[in-house]
């Protein structure tokens, strides 16, 4: 697949609304939903343009907040599967998560659902979400996902308050059944800061993990915001001889919609290329300036440009913007862009952690 000229996964939060408060949050979620929303209707021309326009339909996430807090989401999926898009939902675990929902939404066509556990156990799970009682809720929805036959994607945000759980969250993961493993690395942004996230040498070390981690299971396990976890891979023989692929990441391959119709490279760069009331989604991820910037590994500075993964990592550009200000800056959370940092930078960062 050409990724500048499709998408291969679109996010997209269809509200902010949420109830539950995350200490990570990207959307710095809010308690009520925002009176300027996409209606059904516009979600339902976004839609018609992509299937329109594109030869390779993109899997679609619908996320918040918290999707369920919008009472038309029931017409929201079904214009969606009605169109012949891989449809899947991000839900956040609150009491109108029953399992008769989920069941409801599997029946409905609904592929896969997106559960968020951050922890192995009660004490780091409830504490990053800030509301008891969700590490057991999510682990009996994560249950009624697989007993219906819909695929269950298990994420999990790593950072200052999570890392220790790691290993545990692992052998959670199998025993979940889970299809897929997301891991997300902290982007210092919404209610993250930079002192809540990993530093370049401990995300190696957790890449090292989920590469090694990865060999021994039989589902897909994915870096989210560490983008060299493919070079993590290819160094350490877990890929073969063969060389490493282009991965989906910011703005190649992926692109996020927010509620108000905002196009984002990522949900966790707060850049947007344009809007889709305005404008064609498609021609947004395809033209405008600063998708076409992002997929080109040559404007990359630092060690992100010169190095010998450009093309099939690239670095986040998430956390370049959110550490420098600029998303074609080096990655601060690889150990290679890192080294190209100048001295005064890297001090900077280092008086901002723990």
């Amino acid at each position: 697949m050409d990724l500048s000229q499709s998408m291969h996964v679109l996010t997209w939060e269809v509200t902010k609304a949420c109830q539950l408060h995350c200490r990570h949050c990207r959307a710095r979620a809010i308690p009520h939903r925002n009176s300027g929303e996409l209606s059904v209707g516009e979600i339902g021309a976004v839609l018609d343009d992509m299937a329109e326009k594109l030869s390779f339909k993109p899997i679609i996430v619908f996320t918040g907040g918290d999707p369920s807090e919008r009472d038309d989401l029931d017409q929201i999926l079904e214009a969606s599967i009605s169109r012949g898009f891989i449809t899947s939902i991000s839900p956040s675990v609150t009491p109108r998560i029953t399992d008769e929902l989920v069941h409801h939404w599997a029946e409905m066509g609904v592929r896969a659902i997106s559960l968020s556990i951050d922890g192995p156990n009660p004490e780091i799970h409830d504490r990053f979400r800030g509301v008891k009682g969700t590490f057991e809720r999510s682990l009996q929805v994560a249950h009624a996902v697989v007993e219906s036959g819909m695929s269950l994607q298990l994420n999990t945000s790593v950072g200052r308050f999570t890392i220790e759980g790691l290993e545990q969250m692992g052998e959670l993961a199998k025993a979940l059944q889970v299809s897929s493993w997301e891991v997300f690395f902290v982007i210092p942004m919404g209610r993250a800061n930079l002192k809540s996230s990993l530093d370049a040498q401990e995300i190696e070390r957790v890449l090292e993990y989920l590469a090694d981690y990865q060999g021994k299971v039989g589902f897909r396990v994915t870096a989210v915001g560490a983008p060299h976890y493919v070079r993590v891979q290819h160094e350490g023989g877990y890929t073969g001889d063969q060389p490493p692929r282009q991965i989906v990441r910011e703005a190649r391959g992926f692109a996020f919609i927010d509620h108000l119709g905002e196009v984002y490279p990522s949900g966790y760069l707060p850049l947007s290329g344009g809007n889709v009331r305005e404008r064609s989604i498609v021609d947004i991820y395809r033209e405008s300036e600063l998708f076409t910037s992002l997929r080109d590994p040559h404007r990359f500075a630092g060690g992100c440009g010169a190095c010998d993964y450009s093309v099939a990592c690239g670095g986040s550009r998430a956390r370049a913007y959110a550490v420098f200000g600029d998303p074609l800056a080096p990655d601060p959370g690889c150990i290679l862009s890192g080294a190209e940092l100048p001295s005064q930078t890297v001090a900077r960062i280092a008086t901002l952690r723990p």
